[in-house]
């Protein structure tokens, strides 16, 4: 057909005008009529022979100097250790995947075993102690390898595309069965079955080859993550992965490395992890070993660190605390490098009556070891992030706001996921504390969410709840804003309100502010409590500083007790807070509206109802009322939080306080004549100049 195609362009007319006329051969290869030749027969033959030959030797030697590459490096001493450097730059919070750290490109993750070969393609760094074995893997695109105390244990005629799995039976030293699934093609339905069967105590080592993830089902990597896994839910198309976990523990496993791939059409170096194994990786002799040298390494952690340590039990639950089915359902924390917020916020989650550990899962933007040390002590679940992930490209726009939207993204697909069975899910962040009446707080107003689909979500967090306007733990309010900072998610609300308008990277806004704008448009609204039941203690944070905590967090407060019976929970629908609001404000005691509402005696201690009224030009304009709660010391960084068709109700000072916007209907229906709602003096110049334009 090529040849044909010649003629068609006039290029054989030119080489027989040079030749002179056609032979046979050329005759026999366009198709024309004439006498076969043998001899031109012949020659095609052996031009197809040599040809087929030469593709051959290229490719055997393409194989050898691939393998004679690879060998050489264990024979040359290395002045540094490229494992050790990897584990450097994920202790240090750094993401060995970056390009900063890789020169551009990933490095290569090599095992050396120092000046002593036992094996040019199975290296041991040292010898191992008693009750250890050394376990090499390497994963790569091209090939993958395992290796038990120096010996290959996966042949590559055994080796295939995705990924490859050795059992170890650590007290015998000895490799058992091993396995390849092709999870480019199939989900690892078989693997699933395969882990269930495994003897408690098997090492389980796991690598890659080529690519693993186009079909690995979430039951898969739920299954994986079971045996200590902290990064298989991040395994993306042609990840190169290596992981040795254990079958039955309760300890999350360290012994983890991972690399991506800077773009789909690229393919990362290998990588490779070797370490000496414990033969039980939650061994409490071992577990103990290692909070001393946490403790040893890490400041910040006074009251975890003395006496003796004893891993965190949850607390039982109180008989008077009914908290089922409201602790049955998961808590999703997500978390930065901030290891001493997370161990305190760990540490309140565990007094809680009722908590269940395994429901626990943190979800951390990228590789900080701080975080991890903290939730291998705990015992919980550990999903760890690459943190330039949806960045590489992209550093110049993408800021810390894109990150934690990043962030948030994919810690609730994946908890989804991972619960795919449950109907909630609890979101937490690394330095919120929460209330030992969490469970009990959510129990009773879980079946309010599930009654009425207007409400998107009960928060814990109270804006306004200082020490002088936090005064009714059993208090729930209703409001257009999400307060966040502690709140529940329904299946229902991720999956038709969220999840489908959750915005692309990177537009540099805050996931909350997000948030607000989908409820906003959808008017929905959200529960909050008059007393929280978190406490933020992060001074330091991608919106907060030490100035900015001491002004809006230090005084804040939260519930102590253990059990409170809510109130009101059946006026909580928008029919019956705009009546109970409604009722409250004719009902109430009218504040003296020519007195000063920045004198800090405006409005005495007392046990009152009380109304006052701010100015509006319209009824959306919150202008005042931001500067009049400022007056009052509430919060007014960007708007009035927690207001309710233009009315804020709070306690304060004992007394029950509505602030109500002089445009609403409310006023309209209740304000006597001839009260003058309150103008802060610093915008008075700036609304008669307003009031002048308009008019």
């Amino acid at each position: 057909n090529e040849y044909k195609s010649y003629l068609r362009m006039g290029r054989l007319a030119r080489l027989r005008r040079l030749r002179g006329p056609k032979s046979r051969c050329e005759r026999f290869l366009t198709w024309r009529k004439g006498p076969l030749s043998t001899e031109c027969l012949a020659y095609f033959l052996i031009v197809v022979l040599v040809y087929v030959n030469v593709q051959m030797i290229l490719a055997i030697y393409a194989e050898k100097n691939y393998i004679e590459k690879e060998e050489s490096k264990f024979h040359i001493k290395l002045n540094k250790n490229p494992i050790a450097e990897h584990e450097e730059q994920i202790r240090n919070g750094e993401n060995p995947n970056s390009q900063e750290n890789n020169g551009g490109s990933p490095k290569k993750d090599v095992g050396t075993s120092g000046d002593k070969i036992i094996d040019t393609l199975c290296p041991m760094d040292a010898t191992c102690p008693a009750g250890h074995v050394h376990v090499y893997a390497e994963s790569g695109p091209r090939r993958t390898k395992v290796c038990l105390n120096g010996k290959d244990v996966l042949p590559a005629w055994k080796t295939g595309r995705g990924i490859n799995i050795v059992v170890i039976n650590p007290q015998r030293g000895t490799a058992g069965s091993t396995y390849t699934f092709d999870t480019y093609q199939n989900p690892g339905t078989d693997m699933i079955d395969i882990i269930k069967e495994m003897n408690d105590g098997r090492l389980v080592v796991m690598t890659t080859q080529d690519e693993a993830s186009a079909h690995l089902g979430k039951e898969a990597r739920l299954s994986i993550e079971k045996l200590g896994s902290t990064l298989i839910h991040t395994l993306a198309w042609r990840s190169t992965w290596a992981f040795v976990g254990q079958v039955g523990t309760s300890s999350i496993s360290e012994f983890e490395v991972i690399r991506h791939p800077l773009d789909r059409s690229s393919w990362p170096d290998a990588i490779a992890l070797s370490r000496c194994i414990p033969h039980q990786l939650d061994n409490p002799a071992l577990l103990h070993d290692l909070h001393t040298e946490f403790c040893e390494r890490y400041d910040n952690y006074g009251s975890f660190c003395k006496g003796s340590w004893v891993r965190p039990q949850a607390s039982p639950t109180l008989s008077q605390n009914p908290v089922s089915p409201a602790n049955t359902y998961p808590i999703a924390i997500v978390a930065g490098n901030r290891g001493s917020y997370l161990r305190q916020v760990l540490a309140s989650l565990f007094t809680a009556p009722g908590i269940n550990p395994d429901l626990i899962v943190v979800f951390q933007d990228g590789y900080g070891e701080e975080t991890f040390e903290v939730a291998r002590q705990f015992g919980i679940r550990l999903v760890r992030f690459p943190r330039t992930d949806s960045a590489a490209h992209k550093e110049d726009t993408f800021n810390q706001a894109d990150h934690i939207a990043s962030n948030y993204k994919r810690s609730l697909d994946t908890i989804w996921e991972m619960y795919s069975n449950q109907e909630y899910v609890y979101i937490l962040e690394d330095d919120l504390i929460v209330s030992p009446d969490f469970f009990s707080y959510y129990n009773q107003l879980l079946p309010v969410l599930a009654a009425d689909p207007s409400i998107f979500t009960a928060s814990c967090w109270n804006d306004n709840g200082y020490r002088h306007s936090s005064e009714d733990p059993a208090l729930i309010y209703r409001t257009e804003f999400f307060p966040g900072l502690g709140w529940v998610l329904s299946r229902r609300m991720w999956q038709e309100v969220l999840k489908p308008s959750w915005p692309e990277c990177c537009n540099g806004h805050s996931w909350d502010l997000y948030l607000r704008m989908v409820l906003q448009n959808r008017g929905m609204d959200c529960l909050y409590p008059d007393v929280s039941r978190t406490f933020h203690i992060g001074k330091t944070g991608a919106n907060v500083f030490d100035e900015f905590f001491n002004g809006y967090f230090r005084e804040k407060v939260s519930n102590k007790e253990p059990y409170v019976r809510l109130s009101d929970l059946d006026k909580l629908d928008a029919k019956s807070y705009d009546k109970m609001i409604d009722d409250l404000v004719g009902s109430a005691e009218l504040v003296d509206h020519t007195a000063d509402p920045c004198d800090n005696h405006f409005i005495p201690a007392g046990d009152k109802t009380l109304v006052l009224y701010y100015y509006q030009r319209n009824a959306r304009e919150t202008r005042q009322a931001v500067a009049l709660v400022g007056c009052l010391r509430l919060w007014n960084v960007d708007k009035v939080r927690g207001m309710f068709n233009q009315v804020l109700r709070t306690s304060y000072r004992g007394n029950r306080l509505l602030v109500v916007g002089s445009m609403s209907k409310y006023a309209k229906a209740h304000m006597p004549e001839g009260v003058v709602p309150f103008r802060i003096a610093k915008y008075k110049d700036e609304l008669a100049e307003n009031e002048k334009v308009e008019k």
